[in-house]
């Protein structure tokens, strides 16, 4: 949020800036451990749907991917995500706030805190973008993870 006020800052801007440099320095030795375990999910607490009666109900839900990929190597992997918006979080412009995080496993491997770059008339709107701008990522990922040799399967998108 700091970055948006570099042309103009202000005197509480400075404060801000300095209690971020404060805890950087608290924390200089922290570090991001990677957790390889897969998560535990409980599939009972989700409801069953048929979905063949719905527009839906054609696809078999597996991908199609390109023919000449080679095998995947080692285990497979679960990739979650969570999204939220916050409706005209800027008082000034009015825009929304977008926020994502992005799991394999249970490591935390992306995340995004971005000024949505339209005004939404409603908390919907701005709810919709957020997820849009998470599934465009995901898709990226997806898209990018057979040509590596990975292979995972995207479990959730969920708002927050």
């Amino acid at each position: 949020m700091l970055s948006s006020y570099l042309a103009q800052p202000r005197e509480g801007h400075l404060a801000q800036l300095f209690h971020i440099f404060a805890h950087l320095k608290k924390y200089h030795n922290a570090e991001i451990v990677y957790d390889p375990t897969d998560p535990v999910i409980d599939e009972a607490a989700f409801e069953a749907k048929d979905w063949n009666p719905s527009e839906f109900g054609h696809i078999d839900g597996r991908e199609t991917l390109p023919d000449k990929l080679p095998e995947p190597r080692g285990r497979g992997f679960m990739i979650k995500a969570k999204v939220d918006a916050s409706h005209g979080s800027d008082a000034i412009s009015r825009r929304s706030q977008t926020g994502f995080f992005v799991w394999i496993n249970c490591a935390l491997i992306h995340w995004l805190s971005k000024k949505q770059a339209s005004v939404e008339t409603s908390s919907y709107g701005s709810e919709f973008i957020a997820m849009k701008q998470c599934c465009e990522y995901l898709r990226g990922l997806r898209y990018k993870t057979p040509e590596i040799n990975l292979r995972g399967v995207l479990t959730s998108v969920s708002k927050v």
